[in-house]
């Protein structure tokens, strides 16, 4: 199976090497549309990926229970604890399945099996009305999600506005298990060291609605980030094609699928 999808011309993105995702930046400046690529794209791999979402805030992302199976999709507090708990009980199975059906060693990636992916927008709108108690639960499911998915394909896509441990609701453990980071639209120094950490330098360059910034590990060992424009969806029927794109989305048959290599 081919993980990889295409960030720019020159980029692709290999999901099951480098699988979890943080992607920040301020509102309106084309988050939720290079987030959407992204879902669309992970839907489009074949097999196709398997989505559960987060959107606690109702945005865009909350319409995806229109076209994914029930209980996919999360928006109140007791929702979004039971998908969590489900996700992880799900990638606990496909541990086992790994573990004692194929020899020592093997992972999911070179089981050629599909990925499955959380997607959690606006992350840090829910952990602000967690107790103590209940943010101590949830970094629970989410670190283990991040520190244990990668070898069996199950990834966190994590959007939000601003990626400080402090605002986001991210702890320091999980942030540093991304992949993939992109941060859209211009913004202050601090914002982006908040998103990319201290050690990267971001050129300084006036960015428009729909451009970024991207640090991909393994591609930008240097300690910079590349610019990059946001692919275009405006000419598509966005929603028809999600609609044809999540049309394989069936965890049953998803979990345990391995590719036939005869």
């Amino acid at each position: 199976m081919d993980y990889k999808i295409p960030l720019t011309k020159s980029i692709e993105y290999d999901c099951s090497t480098h699988i979890n995702i943080l992607l920040a930046g301020s509102r309106g400046m084309g988050k939720s549309w290079f987030g959407m690529y992204l879902i669309l794209k992970l839907a489009q791999l074949e097999p196709s990926t398997q989505i559960h979402a987060i959107d606690y805030k109702q945005s865009d992302i909350s319409r995806l229970h229109e076209i994914l199976p029930e209980e996919r999709v999360a928006i109140t507090k007791e929702q979004i604890f039971s998908l969590l708990e489900n996700f992880v009980s799900l990638m606990k199975k496909r541990a086992d399945f790994v573990n004692d059906s194929t020899s020592f060693g093997s992972t999911a990636n070179d089981l050629g099996m599909p990925l499955f992916y959380l997607i959690y927008d606006e992350f840090g709108a829910f952990t602000q009305t967690l107790t103590s108690k209940e943010k101590k639960y949830h970094d629970d499911l989410i670190s283990q999600i991040v520190l244990l998915g990668r070898q069996y394909n199950f990834g966190l896509l994590a959007i939000m506005q601003q990626a400080s441990v402090g605002n986001s609701g991210l702890n320091s453990s999980i942030k540093e298990q991304f992949g993939l980071i992109a941060h859209m639209g211009s913004a202050s120094s601090a914002a982006y060291r908040q998103t990319f950490g201290e050690s990267i330098e971001v050129p300084n360059l006036k960015l428009e609605r729909g451009h970024g910034f991207l640090w991909l590990q393994g591609l930008t060992t240097n300690g910079n980030v590349y610019p990059f424009a946001s692919p275009n969806l405006s000419k598509i029927d966005l929603w028809e094609t999600f609609k044809k794109s999540f049309y394989y989305q069936n965890t049953i048959d998803y979990l345990t699928l391995i590719e036939d290599k005869t």
